[in-house]
């Protein structure tokens, strides 16, 4: 906690707690009923750890008479039996006090007739207290010993309850007399989070090794913002920690990092910012480009409505209004060079990130915390395997706007057997089976003999039907040649008959 906030926390407690405080952390020599002064010593001892700001809450407060009986010259019992013997520095502690006491009005109005009274005579003290000072202090000095000593502690729970009855009362006001897509603007510019650890939030393993460097990131603080229009969560989804990690150190920011994911088709890139905006509790936008996509399409453009020409948001246009949301712009190696240029400003790390709407002249702001996701089969640099048709090489001005490339590789084996397993309910011996088959099917396609690797939704189908009872061969076909170029059917027919044995794996089925 910053210390202008300890020091805010501070102001609201009373002096006499604030002063039993100084008492029991060894500094009771500065018993002063100068408010000010005791917050500003306290202050320095929360900061170092000497007390805690709920301990001070919990203590009894120190008596009005024992802090001024601790200021008062030698020779003198009553502080208020004489003015000239009102310590110095008064007026500050009867100001601070008059605050104490506007402060507790709220808990004690209910059971404390005596110090609403009391109060309604200290403000018409008030208004004339440039010439009666002297006087007021005197009477104030012997109000409070009275009615602060009745109030034995304060009710946060209750303060916290009144404010959020009196937030509703306003908000129930304001929904009454404002428009729903008024009412959703509000929603979407309003930063609702709350910090938690990422061990509460993902599942482990959260270390990873970096060459010979172990790094655990298990206490790691993650903003949790509990957006409704957040995706499902789906628990069986393996996260790669290294991955996770660095994409986490890119969200935590008001003004976040942009983060490229890079990988063959099936080795999860799209499922991983789908389950990190579910485990975030953010809201997902997601862009599928391709070469076909017009720029109207994602930014927005004029359209005929009740024979008036109006123009209507795309999606990019409504995911920047929307605080928090993750973008996803998925297949970005099939679009336009000309699409990606409405993007260059939107996706600059800087506070004037905005687009404007040449339709309209209107210059939308990227709200605080969006983040853009870029998905594609290349690093932004175009296919060097010659296995995806159509992936443009990406101007490097726009790569640059992505602060981080992530590579992502098909699960380990024992990990995607585990997986078939869950998701399908294939026989783990089966499931096996599968993946040996689609680890050389990769291989050949690394070396080029397959236009594409199988992947991990082939997969699953390709399971889903034999536990159904389609037969094996069958249901090969089906979920994997088929998906296949016909010159790929030899070399692909060639690796099941040497990675499937067919009468075994019907056993694996039976079990």
């Amino acid at each position: 906690m910053s210390t202008a906030k300890i020091s805010q926390a501070l102001s609201l407690i009373s002096t006499g707690k604030l002063n039993a405080a100084l008492v029991q952390t060894g500094y009771g020599s500065e018993v002063s009923a100068d408010k000010v002064r005791v917050v500003g010593l306290l202050s320095d001892i929360v900061n170092k750890g000497g007390i805690s700001i709920q301990e001070i809450r919990d203590l009894v407060p120190l008596s009005t008479s024992a802090i001024n009986a601790k200021q008062a010259p030698s020779g003198f019992s009553d502080v208020y039996s004489s003015v000239p013997h009102i310590p110095a520095g008064t007026a500050t502690a009867v100001n601070d006090a008059l605050q104490e006491v506007r402060n507790a009005q709220t808990i004690v109005t209910s059971t404390n007739t005596s110090a609403m009274q009391a109060l309604d005579k200290v403000r018409k003290l008030e208004n004339s207290v440039a010439d009666r000072v002297i006087t007021i202090e005197r009477d104030l000095f012997k109000r409070l010993d009275t009615e602060v000593g009745k109030i034995t502690g304060v009710d946060y729970g209750k303060i916290d309850n009144a404010i959020q009855a009196e937030v509703g009362k306003l908000f129930k006001s304001f929904k009454k007399t404002t428009q729903p897509d008024q009412l959703q603007e509000v929603a979407n510019s309003v930063a609702v989070f709350e910090t938690r650890k990422a061990c509460d939030i993902f599942p482990a393993p959260l270390v990873y090794v970096e060459h010979g460097e172990v790094v655990n990131f298990e206490d790691m603080d993650v903003l949790v913002w509990n957006d409704p229009a957040a995706p499902a969560i789906v628990d069986d989804y393996v996260f790669n920690p290294a991955n996770l990690h660095q994409a986490l150190c890119a969200l935590n920011d008001q003004l976040p990092d942009n983060v490229w994911l890079a990988g063959e088709r099936g080795t999860g890139k799209t499922e991983f910012v789908n389950q990190l905006a579910a485990r975030l509790q953010r809201k997902l936008f997601r862009i599928n480009f391709d070469e076909a996509m017009e720029r109207s399409e994602f930014i927005g453009g004029n359209i005929v409505k009740n024979g008036s020409v109006e123009w209507k948001a795309g999606v990019i246009t409504q995911a920047i209004s929307h605080v928090g949301s993750l973008v996803l712009l998925d297949e970005i190696g099939f679009a336009r060079a000309q699409n990606l240029a409405a993007l260059h400003a939107l996706c600059e790390r800087s506070v004037h990130r905005a687009i404007v709407i040449a339709e309209t002249g209107q210059r939308i702001p990227v709200a605080s915390h969006v983040a853009f996701f870029c998905a594609d089969n290349s690093n932004g640099h175009g296919d060097q395997s010659g296995n995806f048709a159509g992936v443009r090489d990406q101007n490097t001005a726009f790569i640059d706007r992505f602060s981080y490339t992530l590579e992502f590789e098909y699960l380990p084996h024992d990990d995607e057997v585990a997986l078939i397993n869950k998701r399908t309910g294939l026989n783990a011996d089966a499931a096996d089976v599968l993946v040996r088959f689609a680890n050389v099917a990769r291989e050949k396609a690394r070396a080029g003999v397959l236009t594409q690797p199988p992947s991990l939704r082939q997969l699953f189908a390709w399971a889903r039907a034999v536990t159904k009872g389609v037969p094996t061969v069958t249901a090969f076909r089906s979920a994997i040649v088929n998906k296949f170029p016909a010159d790929c059917e030899p070399e692909l027919v060639g690796i099941f008959t040497a990675t499937v044995d067919t009468v075994e794996f019907k056993k694996f089925l039976s079990k």
